[in-house]
């Protein structure tokens, strides 16, 4: 019942390589954001001030998987110590600035400590290490966002050390409503994520493919057709990674050798209907 048929010559050979959470070696078709992102921080890695970034897009257009790829590359070369913190989980002033405290070495400090002292903890280890790439994701659900985004700057104005702050929100930028006094100290600019077109998908999806399917089980109708279907939805690549693994997982629960334009249609149709 249990048998792994990934390993014993079913379509898939690595259902890893489909996961949501697989960061690949290069984002596929997002060279200019990468460059956007790279030039902001790049001074960081001088030990001089970065330009601060606002990263916003729907869901799906890979605003993490791109901004995870430059902190990739900063750990591998350069100084720079890197933070990712996901606002929806850390949603509170207090409960992020502790996050930030935590992932930079300090021990969690006690709860309910002012946040002036947090803060006085954070620009001790500015002073003492050194610079800091921080990357906000889903910064529009913090319940203090101005008040957040103000102790950033002055944490990059007044410590010894610089802190680059990407802030990724799937909220249009027009609707991320930053208070007047913040959003000029904090000096930031924007980048926008746009949605993937078809053939945009069907290189990503086509990529993932070479990794997560054996040679010759899935024909190139198939992805198109996978890739129209996200298309459609929004350009959502997390969607069509989804429906790509769950294509891929049905046919081997159906025994079959290849994966057919009319199977996909098939799966794609009962899946709609089910929702």
């Amino acid at each position: 019942m249990f048998r792994n048929q990934s390993s014993d010559g079913g379509i898939l050979c690595n259902q890893q390589h489909l996961s949501t959470t697989y960061q690949p070696e290069t984002p596929i078709r997002r060279d200019g954001e990468l460059e956007a992102i790279s030039a902001a921080l790049k001074p960081l890695a001088e030990g001089q001030q970065p330009k601060h970034l606002l990263v916003h897009g729907p869901a799906g257009v890979g605003k993490s998987t791109t901004v995870q790829h430059i902190f990739d590359q900063l750990n591998e070369h350069t100084r720079v110590k890197t933070v990712i913190i996901n606002c929806w989980q850390y949603n509170t002033r207090s409960s992020l600035l502790t996050e930030l405290l935590i992932q930079l070495g300090y021990p969690a400090p006690r709860k309910g400590k002012p946040v002036d002292a947090l803060l006085s903890r954070l620009r001790e280890w500015l002073d003492k290490n050194h610079e800091v790439a921080l990357a906000l994701e889903e910064f529009d659900q913090l319940t203090e966002m101005n008040e957040v985004a103000y102790d950033l700057f002055l944490l990059n104005e007044k410590a010894d050390h610089n802190l680059g702050t990407v802030m990724l929100s799937n909220q249009p930028a027009k609707e991320i409503e930053l208070e007047p006094r913040t959003d000029s100290r904090l000096s930031y600019d924007t980048l926008s994520f746009e949605s993937y077109a078809t053939d945009e998908l069907i290189q990503i999806l086509s990529d993932r493919v070479e990794q997560a399917f054996r040679p010759g089980t899935i024909t190139d109708g198939s992805i198109k057709l996978i890739a129209d279907h996200a298309s459609r939805s929004g350009g959502d690549c997390r969607q069509a990674l989804e429906s790509l693994l769950d294509v891929g997982r049905k046919a081997e629960q159906q025994d079959k050798d290849k994966i057919t334009t009319g199977f996909v249609r098939e799966i794609l149709d009962w899946n709609q209907a089910e929702r």
